[in-house]
């Protein structure tokens, strides 16, 4: 049986010198629900959920009382517009938007010449991909420009993901690699010349780079693909922690 299907839940484990009065605030204050607590005639573990997250608070147990974040539709509407609380445990309430504006960092221009045997700028990236940045600068943040190399052929990999971004271009300049992109139908194939538009927050992944040498497949005629974004789906309601 693998990791993913034998595994039945995830909790959070927080450690709590008064259970009372922490399960108050999780419960009247956050609105989690109280599941479980025991013993019943002198309570010492309570396991609570809510928003996505399951917690488990410990009277007496050892540990930071870590850092809770809730991703809320309007954070002013949650325990009087206050944008961070502390539970009676110690554990810090983090109350940030669930879909925050992007931050459009002040423009810097600036002349940038990058020459195709410059080895700086270079280092690994997600999957084991090959970074090369082509704008070391930025341009004050606001633009990342970045030549992507996969050096084995075969599986990359990669992981389904998106990116926070307002715009993406992907132009492939030599080899082929195999994607999938959220609601865009099966994976297909990028070529030499091909040039994939890639709208903010579609989930994509790499699935492969294809090995051996360019053949008939190296000759199809060159296209564009401008992707549809994908279908609505509920807001992320889930609460993200970190210990």
């Amino acid at each position: 049986m693998s990791t993913s299907t034998n595994i039945r839940a995830a909790e959070v484990v927080l450690p709590c010198p008064e259970l009372a009065l922490t399960i108050a605030f999780f419960v009247n204050v956050l609105g989690f629900r109280l599941d479980a607590i025991a013993p019943a005639d002198a309570p010492r573990t309570a396991l609570l959920s809510g928003h996505g997250l399951r917690l488990r608070l410990l009277q007496g147990a050892a540990g930071a009382p870590g850092v809770l974040r809730l991703c809320c539709d309007d954070p002013g509407r949650v325990a009087g517009g206050a944008a961070e609380l502390v539970a009676p445990n110690g554990t810090r309430v983090e109350l940030v938007p669930a879909e925050p504006a992007p931050v459009l960092p002040p423009l810097v221009p600036a002349l940038v010449l990058t020459r195709a045997g410059d080895d700086a700028h270079r280092g690994v990236g997600r999957a084991g991909m090959r970074y090369r940045d082509l704008i070391p600068g930025r341009l004050g943040g606001r633009f990342i420009g970045s030549q992507i190399g996969i050096v084995a052929g075969g599986p990359v990999p990669d992981y389904v993901h998106y990116h926070i971004v307002r715009f993406q271009l992907i132009y492939c300049l030599r080899g082929w690699v195999r994607v999938v992109y959220e609601d865009q139908g099966p994976p297909f194939e990028l070529h030499p010349g091909d040039c994939v538009l890639q709208p903010p927050h579609i989930r994509h992944r790499v699935l492969e780079r294809l090995a051996g040498p360019r053949g008939a497949r190296g000759q199809q005629p060159r296209r564009a693909r401008d992707l549809r974004r994908p279908r609505a789906r509920p807001a992320d309601r889930r609460a993200a922690a970190r210990a």
